[in-house]
């Protein structure tokens, strides 16, 4: 199985990531690579008693040595207000959407490999308050290529009222060969206990609609089976590019017509979008 953060030299963007909550602190981390303009950043979002905060920390590391602060085993940040050391313990479980021959010719904008399941524990701290992290469920992702799709909703949640239940969805348009032209893909990972299933479109059916505050994803297999995400967003902060992100949401997971389960503050909900859309 590849290594979820081996990086791709030849990408003229390249983004590596991690996602955590743990008793009301969550943590979000991107290392971002551009090529294009030489340039690394280091972009940090939390949620704490501490209250909102993201920071953006030039960090041109990154572009040397990809994401040098995270590894599959562990990751690090000993300076500033927003602080960390967590060890890392992925499950098997990996998202890696392929779609012959798109990702060999580069179709779209970009392609991606996600640890959607990760256990971390060490500490997190905030404006020097220091919060322990003890078996908390997160996720570990990175993503490459060309640019950023012109719009995305992203979902990502591993705390719910039921034990063992985690997801993770995205819903993008892309450019086609960085056209104009552009086409709706997506991805749907939904985890209970031991079984999991993956829906990609195409050929499965994957839609959003809705505001960022209330929004619904939908996946429909071929087969008929459907899974739908209802999500309510609060407490935005921009991360630049366009893009608005929460790590305090609020999901409900639906199995046809049942409700499994729900995610009460736990949930990462995030948007990036054109001027004027509220749906993709």
């Amino acid at each position: 199985m590849s290594d979820v953060l081996n990086p791709h030299p030849s990408a003229p963007l390249e983004y590596w990531f991690f996602k955590v909550n743990h008793l009301g602190t969550a943590l979000l981390v991107d290392w971002v690579c551009d090529r294009k303009s030489e340039t690394g950043m280091l972009r940090i979002s939390i949620h704490s008693v501490k209250g909102r905060q993201v920071l953006f920390s030039p960090h041109p590391a990154i572009l040397r040595h990809g994401a040098p602060e995270l590894a599959m085993q562990e990751t690090s940040w000993p300076r500033g207000d927003i602080r960390w050391h967590l060890s890392l313990q992925a499950s098997p479980d990996r998202i890696r959407p392929q779609l012959f021959p798109a990702e060999q010719v580069k179709i779209f904008d970009m392609s991606l490999e996600s640890a959607p399941t990760v256990t971390f524990n060490g500490w997190i701290e905030h404006h020097g308050d220091r919060y322990p992290v003890v078996d908390a469920l997160g996720m570990l992702s990175h993503y490459w290529g060309r640019g950023l799709p012109k719009e995305w909703w992203w979902i990502s949640a591993n705390q719910f009222d039921s034990a063992g239940i985690s997801v993770e969805c995205t819903v993008l348009r892309s450019h086609v060969w960085g056209t104009k032209l552009h086409a709706p893909l997506g991805y749907l990972y939904y985890r209970n206990g031991t079984r999991s299933r993956l829906f990609i479109s195409p050929p499965a059916r994957i839609t959003v609609a809705g505001s960022p505050d209330a929004f619904e994803a939908r996946a429909a297999s071929t087969g008929g089976a459907q899974i739908t995400l209802k999500a309510t967003g609060r407490d935005y902060g921009s991360l630049g590019d366009g893009i608005i992100n929460t790590l305090v949401g609020d999901l409900e997971l639906w199995d046809g017509d049942s409700l499994v389960a729900q995610a009460r503050g736990t949930a990462a909900l995030e948007r990036r979008a054109d001027a004027g859309k509220s749906s993709a």
